[in-house]
């Protein structure tokens, strides 16, 4: 075997052989990462659980009470920038809401006045006699701004770039269809050209070692991509660094796949190996 491993290698030069496994790395790396970015960014209940972890319900209480600020201070209502205006409970439903706008019901949006009126009434249903008497004032200047209220809610939530956010989520998700379909086709088709010069044993040596690079290079990407919210303050990169904050963890989730896709490539890798 190991000799019928040595003269497949032999038909096949070492520079195009190289070739081979940079593009075949390239075409896996490409897969499972927007296989990931599809299950994991592109699904909103996926993002909806993700916002209930321990490590980000907080981030999204601040960022939920910045823009309650704002609200609070464009409406007139007296408010106390120390400390938070609503709870997690609070603002949970206002999340949700969001994301289930953003990444829900995948086509363009035009308009974001229903969402608009979807955060009045959680702050109308959520805010009860037990809420900071800051919150129940907001609640109080919403009702008497009446048709006015949904305007100042788009103004302070910023909700005209959340609008933006969707529609480029889903042009993101309509590539990520098209690039995977394309990159599984190139896959077979380049693997089919790799059995023309290589046995069996070798191309699964091939293609197992493509594997460990993509493994690699998914572990060394991501876990940048995951540190940077802990090495720097995102804060105020507005809502680049409120999703930079929440996909810090969802990065993480990444890493754990390059090393189980390291491992499962790595063990074939070694056991194709054309000493043994």
């Amino acid at each position: 075997m190991a000799n019928g491993a040595r003269d497949g290698l032999h038909r096949i030069s070492q520079e195009q052989n190289n070739q081979y496994k940079q593009i075949l790395s390239f075409i896996i790396f490409l897969i499972v990462s927007l296989t990931m970015i599809t299950a994991t960014f592109l699904n909103p209940l996926f993002m909806k659980g993700q916002i209930r972890n321990s490590s980000n319900e907080a981030v999204v209480v601040r960022q939920i009470n910045k823009h309650f600020d704002a609200l609070a201070e464009t409406i007139g209502a007296n408010k106390n920038g120390n400390a938070n205006l609503l709870t997690t409970k609070q603002t949970q439903p206002i999340a949700d809401h969001i994301i289930d706008y953003t990444l829900g019901r995948p086509w363009f949006k035009f308009s974001n006045m229903k969402l608009a009126k979807q955060i009045l009434h959680d702050i109308d249903l959520n805010i009860d006699q037990g809420a900071s008497s800051d919150a129940q004032l907001v609640q109080e200047k919403l009702k008497e701004q009446e048709n006015n209220a949904p305007f100042d809610v788009i103004d302070t939530f910023n909700l005209n770039t959340i609008t933006l956010g969707s529609n480029i989520a889903f042009i993101l998700l309509i590539v990520n269809v098209i690039i995977l379909i394309m990159s599984v086709i190139s896959l077979r088709s380049l693997i089919s050209d790799m059995k023309i010069f290589l046995n069996s044993k070798m191309l699964t040596h091939e293609i197992t070692a493509s594997g460990m690079w993509a493994g690699f290079w998914l572990i060394l990407i991501a876990g940048i991509l995951a540190i940077i919210p802990v090495i720097f303050n995102v804060e105020g990169l507005a809502v680049l660094g409120y999703v930079l904050e929440i996909s810090s963890s969802i990065f993480l989730d990444f890493v754990i796949v390059g090393v189980v896709l390291y491992i499962l490539s790595a063990i074939p890798w070694e056991i194709s190996s054309p000493n043994n």
